[in-house]
């Protein structure tokens, strides 16, 4: 994962959690009372990221099955996730999974989500911004308690946006998150904000920005059928590279994560297809419930399939030409949205950005090395190099050759353990028990 292509018949020698020594048999020293491990026809890859992950606490699922919850990403070779909706019992578990007391991949986790206001019937879980002082204050406070950046979410003002912005700046802390429709694309890209889901995108590419007041299909208007989805007509594709550079140029980092947002309200799903869904025995019972009425509301009367088809070209044009321009993309599900099991999506989002254009080498740097980049831990983690730490999976099948591949996981290497298929699968046989959950907070 250094550069394209396979480094055929290699053995890797690993001391102490780090990797000592890479090379042919014949070179490599081994250790006197290593143990070996016979990887023979497998494929060595970087441990894959989750840059935009969420807990089913943040939906009601009770605290004590936490320490299930995150069995789900290892066992898929998700060893580094960013939670993007921190709590300060979040910031407990990343401690116990830092001592080993608890099976999990390494945690980065982002501050509380702001949001303007909180419109919706589900549990609300974030800070209220509704105070630009207060929210500038609230920086400094979370930075101090542990989280890795500042997370905005809905119905944030400009004048918050603009305090959080500059009070993380002075304060040397990442912002990440959605853009809202009153903050628009421009002012996120100057303040080089990390953002979520290519929000205000599609916005930007309005032949008129008078059109619904320059609301479409970013964030929550993609549930608004009745004056979001018509503006699609109006989307200029023409000004899609010119709109990819002026990202690339603001050097900002982007996680579409497409296959969430494409699937769930542009191609839909069966009954049937979503019980065939990869993870979803290990989607709440209540979760499903809850869900199962969401997607009823919205494809009961579903926008025109003219309208979803052109969505789906859009977000997928656009992340080719963000490629392309060179804006350095990231991997995210958006789990457990939808019916988005931990850990099992993330292979997923790596399909979307092969379906958008992207080769299978880029797809797995946005889960390996990009990420690695962003969270400045490219020195440890997202490639197999002499002297990082030993992260990587074991697949039984070439990703370069067919992205699904990443699926064929044989074995995880993380935190200074080796799991075994064996040992994968007792760990799904004990995060089993999320799947029957009735109730929330159960």
């Amino acid at each position: 994962m250094v550069k394209e292509g396979v480094d055929e018949d290699k053995t890797v020698v690993i001391l102490d959690g780090k990797i000592e020594q890479i090379g042919s048999r014949q070179e490599i020293r081994f250790p006197k009372g290593a143990k070996r491990i016979d990887a023979k026809g497998g494929f060595m890859i970087p441990g894959l990221f989750d840059m935009h992950l969420h807990f089913y606490h943040d939906y009601g699922l009770a605290e004590k099955y936490l320490i299930e919850e995150v069995k789900l990403p290892v066992v898929n070779g998700v060893t580094t996730v960013r939670i993007m909706d921190g709590q300060e019992n979040y910031l407990a578990l990343k401690k116990r999974i830092d001592k080993g007391e608890v099976t999990g991949p390494e945690m980065f986790i982002a501050s509380p989500q702001f949001v303007g206001k909180w419109p919706f019937k589900g549990k609300f879980s974030g800070y209220m911004a509704d105070s630009a002082a207060e929210a500038g204050n609230k920086v400094a406070e979370f930075k101090k308690l542990g989280y890795s950046e500042i997370k905005l979410a809905q119905f944030i003002t400009p004048s918050v946006y603009e305090a959080v912005t500059t009070a993380a700046k002075k304060e040397g802390i990442k912002v990440t998150g959605h853009v809202g429709p009153d903050v628009k694309l421009y002012r996120a890209l100057h303040a080089r904000q990390q953002i979520e889901h290519m929000d205000e995108f599609i916005e930007a590419l309005l032949t008129d920005s008078t059109i619904n007041n320059g609301k479409s299909v970013s964030d929550v208007g993609v549930w608004n059928k009745k004056t979001a989805w018509p503006t699609l007509q109006y989307v200029d594709e023409s000004r899609i590279d010119a709109l990819a550079k002026r990202v690339s140029d603001a050097g900002i980092y982007v996680t579409p994560t497409n296959y969430f947002f494409i699937n769930f309200f542009a191609r839909g799903a069966t009954g049937e297809q979503v019980r065939n869904m990869r993870g979803y025995d290990y989607v709440p019972a209540f979760h499903k419930k809850n869900v199962n009425a969401s997607q009823e509301y919205f494809w009961k009367d579903p926008p025109p399939e003219d309208w979803r088809r052109k969505y789906i070209a859009v977000r997928y044009k656009m992340v080719d030409a963000l490629y392309k321009a060179g804006t350095r993309l990231m991997a995210g599900s958006d789990g457990p949205e939808w019916y988005l099991a931990p850990g099992f999506t993330l292979h997923s989002e790596l399909e979307a950005f092969t379906e958008a254009g992207l080769s299978n080498f880029a797809a797995l740097e946005t889960a390996t090395k990009n990420p690695a980049m962003y969270m400045g831990i490219e020195d440890r983690k997202g490639t197999i190099e002499k002297g990082k730490r030993a992260d990587f999976i074991l697949l039984e099948k070439n990703p370069l050759i067919d992205i699904k591949n990443t699926r064929t996981i044989q074995a995880v290497f993380m935190s200074n353990k080796f799991y075994d298929r064996k040992a994968l699968d007792k760990l799904l046989s004990e995060a089993i028990v999320i799947g029957s959950v009735a109730v929330g907070e159960e």
